[in-house]
């Protein structure tokens, strides 16, 4: 609550004007507060006022008086120079703290860590990692996801997994947030076999992939054109990977059909979308609405006005209402074509009340 009041009172008065509120607390602070207590105070609230300025001439006022910063301040401290940008001082205060201490905790090193791969300085941030333990500070997750994360997101995958497998050779074990960033990459690179692989890595090591691991693979497979297809060079059925997200049970059966459908409407194969549909709803495997609207403005799309009647006929015989977006679509498209009586009747409701086909 202290450091709470003083801060509002700094960022009150303002940078001019705390340098007056400095030297009063100062002035007689020994009769009921320490050194330390009144130092550590005002840094941290000049830090959360951000005054990054003042707070460092009261880190120089701590060392001429010998106290050590306590390493809380400091952390927060850290946060603030990198959110501003002043790594000038980053480096500054940090040499400070090898030589004089406090010795710097896994949070300041995370901090700069994120803060150099951030500014684009990935290889700096590897160099404090390999620095934390010759300072006696272990290097957690946190620390190897952040260059991870870093190496994936300027493309550098390769050393993304090779900074994996140190991780996992350093007794540092890899998080499910470790797997998902480079199984990620990898599929915006295209190259899906190599998810895969980390995939199955990943549940060999015990990780438990999670509903965003699935996402990133989904994503990586439907937008390769995998969905539907032979994908490991053997002919192996291409929804294996749909069926092991529902035997998972981390989506629901309607939207394994969904993604059925959508992976060959988004590779262009229109006619196996129509015939998967037709199976489904045969064999009473349900499919969502979504799924069939999909398919008819995929038609549209591509002009097949008919094909795209013919799928609104299969959604009414199995008794599925189309939406009043999948009306207007089928209603212009089938004017196009010369049928604008029939569309007329989808568009007011009469062929699904007649039972009209």
């Amino acid at each position: 609550m202290a450091h709470d009041v003083l801060s509002c009172v700094i960022s009150r008065i303002g940078e001019c004007r705390s340098n007056e509120l400095v030297e009063f607390m100062w002035r007689e602070h020994s009769k009921y507060e320490s050194d330390f207590s009144v130092l550590d105070s005002l840094m941290r609230a000049f830090v959360n006022a951000d005054m990054g300025s003042q707070a460092l001439k009261i880190w120089d006022r701590m060392r001429e008086v010998r106290i050590r910063p306590s390493l809380s301040a400091v952390s927060i401290f850290f946060a603030l120079l990198i959110r501003v940008g002043d790594y000038g001082s980053v480096w500054k205060l940090f040499r400070d703290m090898i030589q004089r201490g406090p010795c710097p905790n896994i949070f300041v090193y995370n901090v700069m860590i994120l803060g150099f791969c951030r500014k684009g300085c990935v290889r700096t941030g590897e160099n404090l990692l390999f620095l934390m333990r010759k300072y006696g500070c272990e290097p957690d997750v946190i620390a190897h996801n952040l260059l991870i994360s870093a190496y994936c997101v300027r493309g550098w995958t390769s050393h993304a997994l090779n900074w994996a497998h140190f991780m996992a050779e350093s007794g540092c074990e890899p998080s499910t947030a470790t797997f998902v960033t480079i199984i990620n990459a990898l599929c915006k690179e295209g190259n899906i076999v190599e998810a895969r692989k980390i995939f199955e890595e990943m549940q060999e090591m015990g990780v438990s992939p999670g509903t965003v691991t699935y996402n990133a693979l989904m994503d990586g497979h439907v937008k390769a054109r995998e969905i539907g297809n032979y994908k490991y060079g053997r002919e192996d059925d291409g929804n294996r990977f749909l069926r092991e997200l529902s035997m998972m049970a981390l989506i629901p059966d309607c939207s394994i059909s969904d993604m059925s459908i959508s992976g060959l409407c988004w590779a262009g194969r229109l006619d196996e979308a129509l015939h998967l549909l037709k199976t489904m709803l045969e064999k009473g495997i349900p499919v969502s609405i979504i799924a069939i609207n999909l398919l008819i403005c995929a038609y549209s799309r591509a002009g097949l006005h008919e094909k795209a009647f013919e799928v609104y006929n299969i959604m009414t015989k199995f008794g599925l209402t189309p939406p009043a977006s999948t009306s207007t679509s089928l209603l212009i498209g089938l004017t196009k074509v010369g049928k604008l009586q029939i569309g007329l009747d989808i568009f007011t409701g009469k062929m699904h009340q007649n039972g009209r086909t």
